[in-house]
């Protein structure tokens, strides 16, 4: 093991690029992340939801703090399908995403009305991992109305985030777990959205080299 003299507090590169919660403050684990913004966008994040007026409050809405990624709270300004954070803004829960151990994404949920958008525009699924174990063993996948429910059950499934990239991210799953009609429904219907082919045509006049 190397010398701590360049290592920040909580910092520790041994355990594949995730983020996972302590007692008491943010445990920050990986390497070097692309976005350092949302690194420190989640962390500040996750420290307000440690403020004790906001404990009790969150504890009834069920959200684990171990055993699960780093997530907090935040006062966000919602612009179409994305937000960002803002003074005085509206109040929701921050649930990174991750991609291969690299934190690519956040997203913001609000705890009444579920609504969620997201930071960076490049998530399309939350839970990347259990589709991919599902895929591989064959198994079912259970899949979540949004963020909150799916880190209240300790991050067992996936959640949508980009409806139209639902086809693509979910064609190689065998069956799919979901937890309401309502979500059923709206999961066939993007499952089934025909896929847009460009108009292919080859260019009279090219001339090919010879091989």
């Amino acid at each position: 093991m190397g010398s701590n003299e360049n290592r920040r507090p909580g910092v520790d590169s041994r355990s594949g690029g995730k983020y996972v919660s302590s007692n008491s403050a943010a445990t920050v684990v990986g390497p070097s992340i692309r976005h350092k913004s949302l690194l420190s966008e989640l962390i500040s994040a996750h420290r307000t939801a440690r403020r004790p007026e906001l404990v009790e409050v969150l504890e009834a809405y069920g959200l684990p703090v171990l055993g699960v990624p780093v997530w907090g709270v935040e006062f966000v300004e919602v612009a179409g399908d994305y937000y960002q954070p803002r003074h005085g803004g509206h109040a929701a829960i921050i649930i990174p995403v991750f991609q291969d151990g690299e934190l690519i994404d956040l997203t913001a949920t609000g705890p009444a009305s579920r609504r969620t958008v997201i930071r960076m525009g490049i998530a399309s699924m939350l839970g990347q991992e259990a589709i991919d174990r599902a895929t591989d063993a064959g198994t079912h996948l259970q899949v979540f109305s949004d963020p909150i429910e799916w880190l209240r059950n300790r991050c067992s499934g996936a959640v949508v985030l980009d409806w139209q990239a639902a086809r693509f991210a979910l064609a190689d799953v065998l069956a799919i777990a979901c937890v309401s009609e309502l979500l059923a429904k709206k999961l066939d219907n993007a499952m089934r959205q025909p896929a847009r082919i460009p108009r292919l045509f080859v260019r009279e006049g090219v001339t090919h080299a010879a091989a």
